[in-house]
């Protein structure tokens, strides 16, 4: 089957061995694959991971093939999948129930290999059915989309959280947006596109920053918020001249959630966090069902956020392309 793989220098398509189910695997033909973030920042070398890898987790298909210790009836189902795999159920977090901190788990498209492919075996606890309403294109947000939620599973919502500043407007910032929107919270955006601003707002952000434009945000944050501060702040970013502004721009006593998963070491300045004990959060992959239910329901928008489709063949193109348009959000592999 045709493969992009990444050799710790470069991607590029191969030929490689069909993935053979396991008892307790599924086989999926994958339709449809997101570039994340997380992808970018392997192959800009700024995430180790092992290699040879096949990269992607953000991915939907069709399941083609099971295992014998699965239920056959999964067979021709549109389904995504989790990405956090040989979860062993006995360690600490799993008898916790916090199995995406399992001490085996291994990440699809991070740790083993992923879903820019023809196929993908995965374990069969990790897949969700796709309602019709949900496009192959559509349920690659489903991933980020859960994570988007994952924000305020970890990080609770107070009676004084009014006002929530989000520091990025790629796909996880847009995602956020409108979660926020849903929690009832009042949202300020920054980032540095007209066009991804202007689609916040479309959303429903009350207000919004073009970082190109200013000198100095937290001030601008402070003139909205009575000089006070958000409540919240949300970076996903990952970018290191960007957690000065990002500190700043909190209130004394309020929160900060981190969301970037860049591989990239940043100073932050850990006496004003201390001085005005600001709480950090952060966190990663989340609830699945929620995000289904998101999407299918018509609460979270997805398919404005494609920016670009690519077929499998051209994904040295779209990973070229992917940071040169300052409005791009969100790239899709077609398979």
């Amino acid at each position: 089957m045709k493969a992009a793989v990444f050799d710790g220098q470069k991607i590029a398509i191969k030929e490689v061995s069909k993935p053979e189910p396991e008892d307790s695997q599924v086989l999926i033909q994958v339709k449809a694959a997101g570039i994340c973030g997380t992808d970018i920042a392997i192959v800009s070398g700024y995430l180790p991971t092992p290699v040879p890898l096949i990269l992607g987790h953000e991915f939907a298909g069709e399941i083609v093939e099971v295992g014998k210790n699965v239920n056959p009836t999964w067979l021709g189902k549109r389904v995504t999948s989790e990405i956090n795999s040989n979860i062993d159920f006995e360690c600490y977090y799993c008898k916790r129930e916090m199995f995406t901190q399992c001490i085996s788990r291994k990440a699809l498209g991070i740790d083993i290999n992923g879903a820019f492919a023809e196929f993908i075996a995965v374990e069969s606890y990790l897949i969700h059915e796709l309602p019709k309403k949900i496009s192959y294109e559509e349920a690659t947000f489903i991933e980020p989309l859960a994570a988007a939620y994952q924000t305020f599973e970890m990080m609770p919502i107070e009676k004084d959280d009014k006002i929530v500043a989000i520091f990025g407007l790629g796909k996880l910032g847009l995602l956020l947006t409108q979660v926020a929107l849903l929690k009832g919270l009042k949202i300020i955006v920054i980032d540095g596109s007209d066009k991804k601003i202007a689609l916040a707002k479309k959303f429903g952000a009350y207000y919004s920053i073009n970082r190109l434009n200013v000198n100095d945000i937290p001030t601008e944050i402070r003139k909205l918020t009575k000089d006070i501060g958000a409540d919240i702040v949300v970076d996903t970013t990952g970018n290191p001249d960007a957690l000065k502004d990002v500190v700043a721009s909190c209130k004394t006593r309020g929160k900060i959630h981190m969301k970037s998963t860049h591989g990239l070491e940043t100073p932050i300045n850990f006496t004003d966090i201390v001085v005005r004990e600001i709480t950090i959060y952060s966190s990663r992959c989340g609830p699945f069902e929620k995000a289904i239910k998101g999407l299918s329901s018509g609460m979270i928008k997805a398919s404005v956020l494609i920016s670009k489709e690519y077929a499998l063949n051209n994904i040295q193109e779209a990973f070229a392309s992917y940071e040169k348009n300052q409005d791009h959000i969100k790239t899709i592999i077609s398979i």
